[in-house]
């Protein structure tokens, strides 16, 4: 086993990809703090409130078994008539809100069609679940309808997987599109919200609010809401039906053989969704479209929040970023196996606690970076 990690790590620093931890340091351009609400006063007063009454630290075993507390009861309830949900479930992080779904819904028989750039949360659960799984091409409609018309009839139930929001490329999914073709072959939708939720939808409830949940509430659909994004937070909330909830708790392992997330954390969950809620959260989102706008003047791209640089191979993506970050900028390189081969980027993350002078000297640093890199 050394002797394989020690020729794999030669490898990745010989292809670019070789990674290590790096504290954060100058200007962020690359968390996920899109509101910029994770040093937000409000959020420090509601923890140092909660543990100056007698809060706990740790919630003492799983939600089964005594873990369950207070504030994820309260958490839950106020979540579900935020996003319009029968009902949700509190989780630790999204990678385990996304697996758990993956591993308890989909039966044998059953069969997932999943878009091909879903986080690999979904796609390690998919690895684990009993069903069969087939990935469609990115945002490709047609060929999604082609699988459903291939699988309705072998399929015990059918689950369409993608997410709002993509996070590398941070393009939409066409999401209206995807529910019409669940209830026409007669499929559940999940979308994962991460990357939306707090920034775009009524309130910042996410796309599947405005588009699906207004109209139709959650009868063929499931969402997920990250909270270690625009939340600032950690931990997921999955919002769905009263079955899909009950069935969860009764029998998704990840839920039932994990230690409750902390109580201090669903109060803090809870408060960011009352500022996302708030006219500060709608003035925060305001900033932050304003930033995105003047983004995409400069730089080009969707327009959005996440706005990939493409510099196609890793060395090279490494050797910019290498050349922002000595300037104060903390910006990274994504690479391989995160995105595919030959499109190695810059994922440039915008934030309301940015101000139109940082764009133009990124975007200044930038330009002078491509022309000294390979």
């Amino acid at each position: 086993m050394y002797v394989i990690a020690k020729k794999t790590l030669k490898q990745l620093r010989e292809q670019g990809r070789y990674r290590s931890l790096t504290l954060p340091f100058g200007l962020d351009l690359s968390s996920n703090d899109y509101l910029g609400l994770a040093d937000c006063s409000a959020l420090r007063e509601a923890a140092i409130y909660y543990f100056e009454n007698g809060g706990v630290a740790g919630a003492g075993g799983s939600r089964l078994l005594r873990g369950h507390t207070q504030e994820h009861q309260e958490l839950e309830a106020f979540a579900a008539k935020a996003f319009g949900a029968t009902r949700t479930l509190f989780f630790s992080s999204g990678f385990q809100a996304n697996y758990a779904l993956m591993t308890t819904l989909p039966m044998r028989g059953d069969v997932v069609l999943f878009d091909e750039h879903v986080h690999a949360s979904m796609r390690d659960g998919l690895v684990a679940a009993r069903a069969r799984s087939f990935k469609f091409p990115h945002n490709d409609v047609g060929a999604l309808e082609d699988l459903l018309k291939r699988h309705r009839e072998n399929a015990q139930n059918i689950w369409i997987c993608a997410e709002s929001v993509y996070s590398m490329d941070g393009d939409q999914a066409p999401i209206a599109e995807l529910y019409e073709l669940a209830n026409l072959y007669d499929a559940m939708l999940i979308i994962d919200e991460a990357h939306a939720t707090g920034v775009l939808g009524e309130g910042g409830r996410g796309l599947a609010y405005d588009k699906i949940c207004k109209k139709h509430g959650y009868e063929r659909l499931i969402t997920l809401h990250t909270c270690g994004k625009a939340m600032a937070v950690a931990g997921a909330i999955i919002c769905a039906g009263e079955e899909i909830i009950d069935f969860m708790v009764n029998t998704s392992r990840p839920f039932i053989f994990s230690t409750a997330p902390m109580p201090v954390q669903a109060v803090l969950v809870q408060k960011s969704l009352e500022i996302i809620l708030s006219t500060e959260g709608e003035a925060r989102r305001e900033k932050l479209a304003k930033v995105c706008r003047y983004t995409q003047q400069l730089l080009g791209g969707h327009g959005g929040h996440i706005a990939p640089l493409i510099l196609g191979e890793s060395k090279r993506a490494c050797e910019v970023a290498t050349h922002l970050q000595n300037q104060g900028f903390d910006i990274r390189a994504i690479r391989p196996p995160t995105v595919p081969e030959g499109i190695s980027r810059l994922r440039f993350s915008l934030s309301a606690k940015l101000d139109l002078q940082n764009i133009e000297a990124f975007a200044s640093a930038y330009s002078k970076a491509i022309k000294q890199a390979v």
